[in-house]
């Protein structure tokens, strides 16, 4: 694993610096862990979802490595931090065009929504309330906020974001129990 990592450095390094090879390289090393990501998030989208997991893969990728992009990642687990918050702005995005769609425009309604909840049962609205009072924690707290982005919409487990921020496990756990209390006060407030 630690090779793998070290592998997935380098070719970050060269695909920034005009490597297109060290660029599909790098997709084909990444493509896996960026599918699971994508399953797991997309098991929790509505019913009537219409983006498939290899879809967002390759959005996601792009967003990041995609021509013209001047992103400067520093390692694996930077990669993937940013790789979740790729995901869930392309899925907001997707949700909002639904939500326009549907109802001829942004028009707010108070959010009643419990982020637990949101795992399995969320709708568009519910979907872009917890986008709106995620911004606003990331101005509180932003470890809080990346946490719940990588475990929310990266579908991280508790082990894996604390590896992926340096931090302890324990740390995890309790910093995403504080951000789903602030959340859920936010959510009702509405």
């Amino acid at each position: 694993m630690a090779s793998r990592s070290a592998e997935v450095t380098v070719l970050l390094h060269q695909a920034n610096d005009g490597d297109a090879r060290a660029g599909s390289q790098l997709f084909q090393l990444v493509q896996q862990q960026l599918h699971q990501m994508a399953e797991s998030k997309l098991a929790h989208e509505p019913p009537g979802t219409t983006i498939q997991a290899t879809v967002l893969v390759h959005d996601v990728f792009l967003q990041l490595m995609g021509e013209g992009q001047e992103l400067d990642l520093n390692d694996r687990k930077h990669f993937y931090v940013l790789a979740a918050k790729a995901m869930r702005r392309i899925l907001i995005d997707r949700a909002r065009r639904r939500k326009a769609l549907k109802r001829g425009g942004p028009q707010g309604k108070q959010a009643n929504v419990e982020l637990d909840r949101l795992e399995t049962d969320s709708n568009d609205e519910e979907v872009l309330d917890l986008h709106q009072a995620l911004k606003r924690l990331s101005e509180v707290d932003p470890r809080q906020a990346q946490i719940v982005e990588l475990r929310h919409f990266g579908g991280y487990e508790v082990k894996e974001t604390a590896d992926l921020l340096n931090v302890s496990p324990s740390t995890v756990k309790q910093e995403f129990a504080l951000a789903k209390a602030w959340l859920y006060r936010e959510l009702k407030r509405g």
